[in-house]
């Protein structure tokens, strides 16, 4: 190993490491009894790797043909212009690393290497790759990102073992077709190029992440056949609008990225994409954020800064993801928003969701249309529902044994007075929403769901606080009763420290009072917990 001793040559003697010199067989000799702890020359292992990394070697000797049973052969970082041509006997080569060099061109026996597996030669000078590039089948790894390539080989495509392929912060214009020919590959890296156009990627089912950022497309790829594909990084291009078409059977994305673009619309049927957890749309020119975006199940960021929005003041834009999705979610006009898994065919079609928007979520939304009752099967294995605005009367009594997977559940604006109690049956809820009703309670199986975190229950007819049942919630955060008939708040409920929003206005007790009531949470609590009473 010779690595950062600034070496501009290397000493001749190291492409013949293998060979004894004539010194050596002079002294050689073999003895019957020989000493079993000193190494005997017949079994030393030929070299297999050799790291002669971050040096300023300007040259390698042809002799290095004479290490052929180098397997592993690092050489970045140094000042090499070219490379011997007899660097091709090396036919045992698997690793090779000539990263961060000065090659402008490899020669024709390069391609010779056919056991490589790991090729890394980003940030040199190369200009064209040879088409015997496609001769070495056997890579899996390759890494010519920082050049100044103009083109790829046609025949690229026959290297089908490649998981990556980085050819990123080069000069491309365009993709040889046979690129989707490379079936294994899982991860897809051509920013930074000046790509105009990509063929179709369908056939790339195995690939996990593509980045095409910094290019200049004009139409969003084409990805159905991509269902493996979980990131993918399309920002500042000249993209006007989102096919879903293109995304319809990519159902595993979880990070979206179209920032800088000249997208004009967000489509309805983004909501269809329920694994997402990352969506940038920052920078584009985009009026409407669609409510949808508000009841994505998996959403944890969402950066739209930089737009012309109008249905969502800036103020509350500025307030980030949390913010925004919470607006969306209060202000959702469900007759636009029907998803869910299935339908059965004797249902009628004009009420329930379209087949096209079910077959690609587990959301339900059913609103606006006078129904007094949920058939069984549009309430299958959903993930979160809406159905504000509906005239419920009363839930199914089976609604928390066949939903128990449900996450957010609304049922704000109706006329219900009571919960079933399989309710209490829900593993997963995380929100539940019953405000705009007519309870005079807090359901009491409510208490029974452990993983309830929100409870919006403002705008009813409660008249207590029940503080002893609240307390089993124990990761309960946001409590909101305001507007009901409250007429007294129990001392009890100030030790319940994990509550972070604690909503109580309109309501006619008077005490606490309206000051204290426009505290911040933390100091409502406290002064309810200073008129527990002390015992003796």
């Amino acid at each position: 190993m010779f690595v950062y001793i600034n070496l501009r040559r290397l000493p001749s003697r190291v492409w013949t490491i293998n060979e004894l010199t004539e010194d050596e067989l002079k002294e050689l000799h073999i003895e019957l009894d020989y000493d079993h702890k000193e190494q005997r020359w017949w079994e030393q292992e030929p070299l297999k790797l050799l790291d002669l990394s971050c040096n300023s070697l300007t040259n390698i000797d042809a002799k290095i043909e004479n290490l052929n049973d180098l397997s592993d052969l690092n050489l970045h970082n140094n000042l090499l212009q070219e490379l011997p041509m007899k660097i091709g006997n090396l036919t045992r080569l698997m690793n090779l690393d000539l990263s961060y060099n000065k090659l402008e061109k490899l020669p024709a026996k390069f391609y010779s290497l056919q056991e490589l597996r790991n090729l890394n030669l980003k940030y040199n000078i190369l200009k064209e790759l040879d088409t015997g590039i496609t001769d070495l089948i056997m890579l899996s790894r390759l890494d010519l990102s920082h050049n100044n390539l103009t083109e790829l080989p046609i025949g690229i495509g026959y290297l089908v073992r490649l998981i990556l392929l980085d050819v990123s912060h080069n000069l491309l214009k365009n993709l040889p077709p046979d690129i989707m020919s490379m079936r294994a590959l899982q991860k897809l890296i051509i920013s930074f190029n000046q790509l105009e156009e990509l063929p179709s990627l369908g056939e790339l089912r195995k690939v996990e992440t593509i980045m095409f950022q910094n290019n200049k497309l004009t139409t969003f790829p084409d990805l159905s056949g991509c269902v493996a594909l979980k990131e993918l990084h399309l920002s500042d291009n000249n993209i006007t609008d989102i096919n879903m078409l293109h995304l319809e059977e990519v159902r595993q994305l979880k990070t979206l990225i179209l920032g800088n673009n000249n997208i004009k619309a967000i489509p309805e049927g983004i909501i269809q994409l329920i694994n997402l957890e990352y969506l940038d749309l920052s920078n584009n020119n985009i009026s409407l954020i669609p409510v949808c975006i508000g009841i994505m199940p998996n959403l944890k960021k969402f950066s739209i800064e930089g737009n012309n929005v109008q249905n969502v003041r800036a103020d509350i834009i500025r307030c980030g993801t949390s913010r925004i999705l919470k607006h969306l979610q209060q202000s959702v006009d469900t007759t636009s928003i029907n998803v869910a898994n299935s339908v059965s065919p004797n249902i009628n079609t004009n009420v329930y969701p379209n087949k096209y928007m079910m077959k690609n979520t587990r959301m339900l939304s059913l609103a606006g249309h006078n129904l007094t009752e949920l058939p069984t099967e549009v309430l299958e294995d959903a993930k979160a529902a809406n159905v504000t605005l509906l005239d419920l009367i009363h839930l199914p009594e089976w609604i928390g044994e066949r939903y128990e997977r449900l996450q957010t559940l609304d049922l704000s604006k109706n006329y219900l007075l009571s919960l079933p109690p399989t309710i209490g049956l829900f593993k997963y809820l995380r929100d539940i929403n019953i405000s705009f009703n007519r309870f005079t309670e807090l359901p009491e199986h409510i208490y029974e769901i452990s993983t309830l975190e929100t409870i919006e229950a403002n705008d009813n007819l409660l008249t207590k606080i029940d503080a002893s049942s609240l307390k089993k919630l124990k990761r309960l955060a946001v409590l909101n009763l305001a507007n009901n008939n409250i007429d007294s708040v129990p001392a009890e409920l100030g030790n319940l420290t994990n509550i972070r929003t604690l909503m109580l206005s309109g309501n006619c007790f008077k005490n606490p009072r309206q000051a204290i009531l426009a505290k911040s949470t933390d100091e409502i609590l406290a002064y309810l917990r200073n008129r527990i009473p002390q015992q003796s």
